[in-house]
């Protein structure tokens, strides 16, 4: 970038001064040096940089040498002020750059320090306030392409940074997506897209510590599929998976945002009821037993018609904790099986509900 910069300025300043030594008759001398200064000396600045090793540092030193020799070019040719300023703004909007607030006091460092050597030399010349339109023009052109080329560099490296940002940006969102859909994937069973287990001993005894705090209650049902191995023994395991995928839908389309459905492990389901009292549970867990016999299950040309078993726990009145109340659910649900399957039973009580049982032995 300072290459750039730096040769298309000395290349602009020189022809200011051109316009300044044809004004005044400058002899070859200062000629031939005005070539080595502004056409040679930028590109020898920059491969000093270039192969230096630390090529910042190298730069800040060309930098300082630049406001050196632009202070003994304006001592030793009395330069007019607005080439003097056009060399001045220059090297300051360069130092700066690299310096901070902190290059300013070094532009007039370097550019004294050039002027003493030469005032010392005593070759110094008096410097003309007034110039030539053509220099006085060419002065204004130069610091204008100059600092239009800077911005323009500014304004690459601000637009690429700019897409690096959202480069990042959309990457870090991806990776949010990513480790969301992992951690989500991690507690939900992929074949039916219910919670897993896992899910289920986090979620249940805080739901169960937020019953406590607020004084509410909570249900829960196991649901076991009846006869299960014999719909795989019979008709194969894509046959079995689809009547899993069958429960595991009808289960969240009845689901409230408070509950919760997980497969529990194998044709195992539990329903979490937020809320729920122990006759709530029964109701729904019955309803939700009668549309899964009703509805029947199609593979391909095979229609099938399986049956739940449904054991029912609720919190206050079964247990305290998570361990206590699925272990009542599950005492349940085997009374409900050994009952005959295809029914409800909660905890401590007889079969709640099913077909064929006369209501006094339905516990309610």
């Amino acid at each position: 970038m300072n290459y750039r910069n730096r040769s298309i300025f000395y290349g602009l300043l020189c022809l200011a001064i051109t316009a300044r030594f044809r004004d005044t008759g400058a002899s070859a001398t200062l000629w031939v040096l005005m070539g080595l200064q502004f056409l040679v000396y930028p590109h020898l600045a920059y491969l000093f940089a270039r192969h230096a090793a630390d090529q910042r540092r190298a730069e800040m030193r060309n930098q300082l040498a630049d406001g050196l020799l632009a202070g003994a070019w304006a001592a030793a040719l009395g330069l007019p002020l607005w080439i003097v300023f056009t060399m001045f703004a220059g090297t300051c909007l360069h130092m700066v750059t690299f310096y901070g607030y902190a290059g300013l006091p070094r532009v007039f460092a370097a550019m004294g320090t050039g002027a003493a050597l030469v005032w010392a030399s005593g070759r110094a010349a008096p410097m003309q306030l007034q110039t030539d339109l053509a220099t006085t023009l060419l002065s204004m052109l130069a610091l204008t392409l100059f600092f239009v080329a800077f911005a323009h560099d500014g304004y690459r490296r601000a637009m690429r940074q700019h897409r690096a940002e959202q480069t990042l940006r959309a990457q870090v969102s991806e990776i949010s997506a990513l480790q969301a859909q992992l951690q989500d994937q991690a507690v939900r069973d992929p074949l039916t897209g219910l919670h897993n287990r896992r899910h289920l001993a986090e979620v249940l005894p805080a739901a169960l510590a937020r019953c406590r705090a607020d004084g509410t209650s909570l249900a829960v049902v196991l649901i076991d599929l009846d006869h299960f191995k014999q719909i795989n023994d019979r008709h194969g395991h894509a046959a079995g998976d689809a009547v899993l995928q069958v429960l595991a839908r009808l289960m969240q389309a009845r689901i409230r945002p408070q509950d919760m459905a997980c497969r529990y492990g194998g044709e195992e389901f539990l329903l979490v009821m937020g809320g729920a009292t122990l006759e709530v549970a029964q109701q729904r867990a019955d309803a939700l037993r009668r549309s899964f016999q009703q509805g029947g299950i199609r593979v391909g040309d095979l229609h099938l018609v399986a049956t739940l078993s449904c054991g029912v726990a609720a919190f206050p009145g079964h247990g305290h904790d998570a361990d206590t109340l699925l272990r009542a659910a599950d005492s349940a649900l085997y009374r409900a099986k050994a009952a005959g399957r295809n029914q409800v039973a909660s905890a401590f009580g007889e079969a709640a509900s099913g077909p064929g049982e006369p209501p006094a032995a339905r516990a309610v």
